[in-house]
């Protein structure tokens, strides 16, 4: 395992994060070392996870406002 896990690795522990009952909150916020345990993967991919999660870009559609 290289310090940098590869985006495979992160994608899946989103996806299984999401599925999960505790849900992406915990991925999230969770302490590190228990989110790392429940998944069973190293807290470098805990980590790359939580990193691509805040760096996604949210996209907003400026609607018309209804007037009567």
């Amino acid at each position: 395992m290289t310090n940098k896990p590869n985006s495979i690795e992160t994608q899946n522990l989103i996806d299984r994060a999401i599925a999960h009952e505790l849900g992406i909150e915990f991925l999230i916020n969770g302490s590190l070392d228990a989110v790392a345990m429940t998944f069973g993967v190293h807290a470098f991919v805990v980590d790359a996870a939580r990193d691509q999660l805040n760096t996604l870009e949210v996209v907003t559609k400026k609607r018309e406002a209804v007037t009567s």
